[in-house]
């Protein structure tokens, strides 16, 4: 009978979808509590299908006249591991409704399980779908401010940066007006938006949310963390300014994705930011998860001191655009990692 082999093949696409995402989440993603999940899934879909006349349907299989046993049939090309697991995801849930209806027509006292099963791999997906929104690079954290870039033209400066290293870019715009501050963010965004380097706003949840920034970076005096994860959702990056262990754990607990730890040095941009040292970097380094950028006066004769504190990356403003050629400075903080 046809639906038979329907159940047979959504059956066995179900379990081979599952299998792929687990080993992504155990191999690429490496999220144990992610990797809990699907192996939890997997074992109820495991339980299910043991209830089932599974034999029976395999009685049925015909894979010899599929269709869609062609390799021309239904041929995705992925270019990535997000696109992968998207994809498999999408399977999963087509085949998981693909098995409940044919259940419910077919075998109604056999349904029990496979609609928890159907709302887990929503639920999973969503997880998984956040963890590559969020995935970003701490190494070479660079804060442009308007007033920086007078020499260079902005879209020659992004241009540099993206091609000399720069793995993340932060807006800091203190002497403009709102109208400025958010066109002058689209401009970055549009510019960097297709190079997949995330944009992160200092301070403005409002120009962050306006301008599609990845997230905002948020001081002590900000709102909290946590509140403004609840506007910009799950997927946003979140990163907090902390100088010392009682406040970079607070920000971990609620929430933020990476902490900048400073000033590490004496720096000519904020004249009246304290010196925490390598010392307190080093401490704050080892009662955290999330990554740390060591921010404030680091140039290329002290970076490597910070990295070897246990520092993620490094955030460099002043240094790149004030002290002779841009492309040297940031060629300095690259090239000898």
């Amino acid at each position: 009978m046809h639906w038979e082999r329907i159940l047979d093949v959504n059956l066995n696409r179900l379990s081979e979808s599952l299998k792929i995402i687990e080993d992504i989440c155990r191999f690429s993603i490496e999220d144990r509590v992610l990797l809990g999940k699907v192996r939890k899934l997997r074992h109820m879909y495991l339980s299910f299908k043991k209830r089932l006349p599974y034999c029976r349907l395999v009685e049925f299989r015909d894979s010899e006249s599929d269709f869609g046993r062609k390799i021309s049939f239904d041929a995705l090309s992925h270019k990535n591991i997000k696109d992968i697991i998207v994809s498999n995801f999408s399977r999963a849930k087509e085949s998981s409704r693909v098995i409940e209806e044919i259940l419910r027509t077919f075998y109604p006292g056999s349904t029990k399980g496979i609609k928890e099963i159907r709302f887990s791999i929503y639920d999973i997906e969503k997880s998984a779908i956040i963890h590559f929104l969020k995935v970003f690079d701490p190494s070479i954290h660079v804060l442009i401010d308007p007033g920086y870039v007078k020499k260079y033209r902005l879209k020659q400066v992004l241009s540099i940066l993206i091609k000399k290293g720069a793995t993340m870019i932060q807006l800091r715009v203190k002497m403009k007006s709102d109208r400025e501050f958010l066109n002058y963010a689209r401009s970055v965004r549009k510019i960097i938006k297709t190079k997949k380097i995330p944009l992160i706003i200092n301070d403005r949840l409002d120009i962050a949310q306006m301008c599609g920034a990845n997230g905002v970076h948020l001081g002590q005096c900000d709102a909290p963390v946590r509140a403004v994860r609840s506007v910009l959702g799950s997927g946003a990056i979140i990163g907090s300014s902390v100088h010392n262990i009682a406040e970079a754990k607070k920000a971990e607990k609620e929430g933020a994705d990476y902490l900048g730890v400073g000033s590490v040095f004496s720096t000519a941009t904020k004249a009246d930011a304290k010196v925490c040292g390598l010392r307190r970097l080093k401490a704050i380094c080892r009662v955290v998860k999330i990554p740390v950028i060591g921010i404030g006066g680091i140039n290329s004769g002290n970076y490597k001191s910070v990295l070897r504190a246990g520092a993620a990356g490094i955030a460099v403003a002043s240094y790149l655009f004030k002290e002779g050629d841009l492309v040297a400075n940031l060629r300095s903080l690259t090239e000898k990692r």
